[in-house]
């Protein structure tokens, strides 16, 4: 059967992303730097984990799904997944690659938990994923990806709670699973921001060491932040911390972590963290 292996929880930014390929062009500004020389530990020990497919949970920001039909949680199941034109044209990397049997495998263990998927045979990926996998990975991606889009976009949001559930389901499909992968689950929302409104620019790089710190060893403290309380604490976006759920509950209270690290480059919190599940 086919195990989780590890979680990485990281955030994501549009400015991420261009300031990824600007600096790899020309040297990282000074206020990036550090975000860049603090993923590289990150991507080292992707290098040395070596996974058979990827899981990501993350979310759509309006270009892929549109405000007419934008579901509450959505799979894709293809055998690749094209990148998003976000309005400035797409970056010079590859499609990543999907494996349909291990996807429809997740779709249908999901559904058979009571996880209403809507299920998406062609799915284009945005900065939410392609912002931050260039620091992590380089082209071409380490493994065929699982994509899980949570609505973070249009309240009613899914609950701190009902994501973590998610993460469970995600633990029982795998373990189920009855080829032998070696499965990494990521999840990735931005920390503490906010981009629109009278409080534009707010952020609490407080708030973003308190959620990497008891993430580890005591989830259930954060879950229990109602979520318009993370969006008053960290701006309207820190509700997308709720995401980072999902990987923490598909991993069992074993795992060890290796790796945190936190930046505030401009106006978002910039976050990672890693886990590793031991063998049973």
């Amino acid at each position: 059967m086919s195990r989780i292996v590890g979680g990485i929880g990281i955030s994501h930014t549009p400015s991420m992303g261009m300031e990824f390929d600007r600096g790899m062009k020309d040297g990282f500004d000074p206020v990036w730097q550090p975000w860049f020389d603090g993923t590289r530990p990150v991507k080292r020990w992707l290098e040395a984990l070596r996974p058979d497919q990827i899981v990501i949970i993350y979310n759509d920001h309006l270009n892929f799904f549109e405000f007419d039909a934008y579901p509450t949680l959505a799979i894709g199941v293809a055998d690749r997944f094209a990148q998003a034109d976000e309005g400035w044209g797409r970056r010079q990397y590859p499609e990543l690659p999907g494996d349909t049997t291990f996807g429809w495998h997740v779709t249908q263990s999901l559904i058979e938990q009571e996880f209403d998927m809507t299920v998406c045979q062609e799915m284009s990926i945005d900065h939410g994923i392609y912002s931050w996998l260039p620091y992590l990975a380089d082209p071409p991606w380490p493994a065929p990806v699982l994509p899980i889009a949570a609505n973070m976009i249009r309240q009613p949001f899914p609950s701190s709670t009902r994501l973590w559930k998610l993460g469970r389901a995600l633990k029982a499909a795998i373990a189920a699973d009855p080829a032998d992968h070696r499965v990494l689950v990521i999840a990735t929302g931005g920390m503490s921001h906010q981009i629109s409104g009278t409080r534009f620019g707010i952020a609490n790089s407080d708030l973003d060491h308190f959620f990497l710190e008891h993430l580890h060893r005591d989830p259930e403290r954060l879950m229990r932040i109602p979520q318009k309380e993370l969006m008053r604490l960290g701006g309207s976006e820190a509700a997308e911390l709720s995401i980072w759920f999902a990987m923490r509950g598909a991993l069992s209270d074993r795992l060890e972590q290796i790796y945190s690290f936190h930046a505030f480059p401009k106006i978002t919190g910039c976050g990672v963290v890693v886990y590793s599940e031991p063998a049973p």
